[in-house]
């Protein structure tokens, strides 16, 4: 079912600029007669018509009402359930998939996070047919995460909930280490994180001494978000010494510590180490030297994952 409609379309060299997108959207065969329509005003066709077209096409023309032309190119309005929030998702032709795929996995914004954190950055700003199934199959054929990653093993056992009353009331904090040196003379990561929220931080530091955790405890952490109730860590001795110990003292807060021989009772910055490995294994150079440069985009890249926080994603 294709129209007789002539569409003039401006040429640039900006590949992302509306006059492009709306090139190769009038290429794609399950969306060009929509968008025809759409810039003639027209009213769409009866379902008679369209029930002999492929599966594609009739699932794009079922969203009609909810397409929308923005500079001459196609988006798809989703709102949700309440109303309380919209967002303009780009109807995103199939042969430039592989462009948002490799931004929102490959790229260090994309941290080549998992399907569910994948899927949900493509979402935000893009639409197309069989979305979740191109990034599942994305992911799944990506090589440096299957080299890295490897197959997930999972326990069970007895677990208790820990109940937070507010945002940074409660807060862990670790130390990953030791990696390699960088030419910035670091050799350790300490990783700090909100039990409510999950807001992390993850600081590159030379050593681990309890000197250099409390000064830099105090610079990341407490100087931006306050000085927490409680702070949880494991039986390291930095984090038990003299001077730690009268850092919390001073400042009121309650220090409590893992269960000996047992650093998994703090899980959830177990679990972060492990992501923060991951994403650094996958984007260091050759030498391991630069390992703490990557640090900040991959917290940006983390932290604007929907899913990452009980809310929504914080970048």
């Amino acid at each position: 079912m294709e129209t007789d409609t002539s569409v003039k379309v401006l040429t640039t060299e900006d590949a992302w600029s509306s006059s492009e997108i709306q090139k190769a959207q009038l290429e794609e065969p399950a969306i060009r007669p929509i968008l025809e329509r759409k810039l003639n005003s027209e009213d769409p066709p009866s379902w008679q018509e369209i029930a002999p077209e492929s599966p594609a096409k009739k699932r794009y023309w079922a969203l009609w009402d909810s397409l929308h032309l923005k500079d001459g190119v196609l988006y798809r309005k989703w709102e949700s359930d309440d109303g309380s929030s919209c967002r303009w998702q780009l109807i995103h032709p199939k042969k430039r998939i592989q462009e948002v795929l490799r931004e929102t996995h490959y790229s260090a914004s994309g941290g080549h996070f998992g399907v569910m954190k994948t899927l949900s950055k493509a979402r935000e700003r893009f639409y197309w047919d069989r979305l979740r199934a191109d990034v599942e199959k994305w992911c799944r054929e990506c090589h440096a995460c299957g080299a890295r990653k490897g197959p997930k093993t999972r326990t069970k056992g007895r677990l208790q909930r820990y109940n937070v009353g507010a945002p940074f009331e409660r807060m862990a904090l670790d130390i990953l280490g030791p990696l390699p040196v960088t030419t910035k003379g670091n050799r350790y990561v300490l990783v700090l994180m909100d039990y409510f929220t999950k807001w992390p931080e993850a600081i590159p530091i030379p050593d681990q001494e309890a000197s250099t955790v409390a000064e830099e405890l105090v610079r990341a952490w407490i100087s931006r978000y306050g000085v927490p109730m409680i702070l949880h860590s494991d039986q390291g001795t930095n984090f038990n010494s003299a001077l730690f110990t009268e850092l919390c003292k001073v400042l009121g807060i309650l220090k409590t510590r893992t269960t000996a021989l047992h650093p998994e009772s703090d899980g959830m910055v177990e679990r972060f180490n492990r992501t923060i490995l991951n994403h650094i294994s996958l984007f260091v150079s050759k030498n391991q030297n630069d390992g703490d440069t990557h640090l900040p985009l991959f917290l940006l890249a983390y932290r604007s994952c929907y899913g990452v926080t009980k809310i929504l994603s914080w970048a």
